[in-house]
């Protein structure tokens, strides 16, 4: 079950160019340019698998075009002032501010990046799964930006990160691609903000202490649970279509081609269940 989220959609959207806008705000299609976006889509299947709040980070730059998203369910957060340069650990500490000023004792909340988009069957099995988790998905290609998980057994993961080499995961089971989803449990809400304050701090008044500082992605936050022993890693079958939007040739593949096939999957899903 999914109680809230967090969507963190305060990037720059260096690699995709500043000119085409916020990169969850592209479109998905190609023959309908009102169509879903990765974000509508996103926000539209959250709702469905039950979150009675969505907590949208965004930067003060682009809030203007994220405001048509608020609603009595959708909450903008605006992370920054926008001259400071932070990573999406900043971002994610927003969200999760935001989450116990509406529920003190925490929630169980789903916290993802904005511009992924994937088959209404892969959440299914997010919301099915209990305690906290890290979900991955059984298989990698082996681009750059892939973020991989290692670990002694799902339940016991090590490390995560990007261009991890063999040298340096020696002995432990790759797991997975990250899929940037993870289910807190309602207290993991309220540790995490708490770890995650600790990590970016509140300058001036209050230091960082993580080893990224301000610019520490939430892969780092991970990092951490993984050494204390609070967040297990979940896999999603290889074969549910899921992709993120890291290139412009990403959108063309998502838009041409991984769109259409999910489509296509989310029909005959409906299908099977009527």
């Amino acid at each position: 079950m999914v109680e809230s989220a967090v969507v963190l959609a305060a990037g720059e959207n260096r690699r995709m160019g500043a000119s085409s806008g916020p990169k969850s705000l592209l479109p998905l299609g190609t023959d309908a340019p009102d169509g879903p976006t990765f974000l509508s889509r996103h926000l539209e299947l959250v709702r469905r698998a039950g979150a009675e709040r969505v907590f949208l980070v965004v930067n003060p730059d682009n809030r203007k075009a994220f405001e048509p998203f608020a609603d009595d369910v959708v909450q903008l957060v605006v992370c920054g002032d926008g001259k400071e340069r932070t990573g999406s650990s900043v971002s994610m500490l927003a969200g999760l501010r935001a989450l116990l000023a509406w529920r003190p004792q925490g929630a169980r909340t789903l916290i993802s990046d904005a511009d992924i988009v994937y088959e209404s069957a892969l959440l299914d099995h997010v919301a099915a799964a209990r305690g906290s988790r890290l979900f991955t998905i059984e298989r990698t290609n082996g681009d750059a930006e892939e973020v991989r998980v290692y670990g002694r057994s799902p339940a016991e993961p090590v490390l995560i990160g990007k261009g991890l080499s063999s040298g340096i995961t020696g002995g432990l089971d790759l797991l997975g691609e990250s899929l940037g989803l993870i289910l807190l449990d309602a207290a993991d809400t309220v540790s995490v903000t708490e770890l995650t304050l600790w990590a970016v701090g509140s300058p001036p008044r209050l230091r960082p202490y993580g080893y990224g500082g301000r610019l520490s992605e939430h892969e780092e936050m991970w990092q951490y649970l993984f050494a204390l022993g609070r967040l297990q890693v979940s896999r999603v079958p290889g074969d549910l279509l899921f992709s993120e939007c890291d290139f412009p040739e990403d959108h063309v593949f998502v838009r041409e081609e991984l769109f259409p096939a999910i489509m296509r999957r989310d029909r005959d899903t409906v299908a099977a269940h009527r």
